[in-house]
């Protein structure tokens, strides 16, 4: 890869099958190299898929200003991929510290937004899937929806993409953190703990405060 990082479509490629050597050469480059594009493009083509195919079912009611609805969902929806993408790498570089980890908050952004490709393809595809006509299963109540062949297809391959992805995000923020993927898997999980930890602890105050009354 010439130059690390640098103007090369190669990270997006060696990704997949060497996340820990591709994200170690981007952040030996320049670990802000396509960092925001690629948390806010995920998010927006997630929701512009959305808005699609809601769009599909119902498009005898559509108003004038539907196509800036969907401009504004879309770029509030890759807003918010940026933000959560500063929220995670504030808090995978505290829990990977904890655990005796080394990056800095731009390296575990690095990781973050890059693992995010599997994802990215995900999005792209049932986009792509959404524009061909495939047919969306739409819920009904008291009975269970109908999937069209094509469209179960479209679940296997977004589910195969979603666990790549999960386990590139775990060798990537393993590199940067470097340690290893099952060390990564306890920073991620420890926030998830926390967060229920204190749930039931305010649960069980909330209990015993009612139980006086």
């Amino acid at each position: 890869m010439a130059n690390g990082a640098g103007g090369s479509i190669t990270p997006f490629f060696t990704i997949w099958t060497a996340p820990r050597a591709t994200i170690r050469r981007i952040v030996d480059a320049d670990p802000t190299h396509n960092v925001i594009a690629l948390a806010a493009i995920g998010s927006g083509i997630s929701a512009l898929s959305g808005q699609w195919s809601k769009a599909l079912g119902n498009n005898a009611n559509l108003s004038v200003l539907w196509p800036l609805w969907v401009a504004f969902i879309v770029a509030l929806s890759a807003a918010l991929g940026v933000l959560s993408l500063f929220i995670g790498g504030v808090v995978l570089k505290w829990t990977g510290s904890l655990l005796g980890g080394v990056a800095s908050r731009v390296e575990v952004r690095a990781a973050l937004a890059w693992s995010q490709v599997p994802a990215i393809a995900g999005a792209i595809l049932f986009l792509i899937a959404v524009l061909l006509g495939v047919p969306i299963p739409v819920p009904t109540p008291g009975a269970l929806p109908q999937i069209a062949p094509a469209f179960f297809m479209i679940i296997v391959v977004e589910g195969v993409l979603g666990f790549w992805g999960f386990i590139v995000s775990l060798k990537c923020i393993g590199e940067v953190h470097r340690f290893s993927a099952w060390r990564a898997l306890a920073a991620v999980l420890i926030p998830g703990l926390i967060a229920l930890a204190a749930i039931g602890f305010i649960v069980f105050a909330g209990g015993r405060m009612a139980g006086h009354h």
